[in-house]
């Protein structure tokens, strides 16, 4: 009786001993802090980011409300186009280059 005892312990501390493992996450997002935002015209947006709004289906015919110039600590450059009324309006980011940016959560 008491080997089938030790042997249900053993087996229980090795389950728990499986479940405390650390569990490694490599799907991580690094978020850079916003350090400045400045309105600007939306005719003073990048071409490659007016081309890329003039292409994709979801924009093109879409009036910009807003566009915002957004500059990080390291200097990187994204803008913020805000698109239709504030009620209904739809935000997107691009960087320079007109690459649509998808923030994952």
């Amino acid at each position: 009786m008491k080997k089938i005892a030790l042997i249900f312990a053993l087996g229980v501390f090795s389950f728990a001993g499986i479940q405390a493992a650390p569990v490694v996450n490599s799907n991580f997002t690094v978020v850079q802090e916003i350090q400045d935002e400045n309105e600007i015209a939306p005719e003073d947006l990048p071409q490659a980011v007016k081309d890329t709004i003039a292409e994709k289906d979801e924009t093109k015919d879409q009036t910009i409300a807003k566009a915002f110039q957004l500059t990080d600590e390291a200097g990187n450059v994204e803008y913020k186009v805000v698109f239709g009324t504030e009620e209904e309006g739809l935000s997107k980011k691009y960087d320079a280059e007109g690459n649509e940016i998808v923030e994952t959560v």
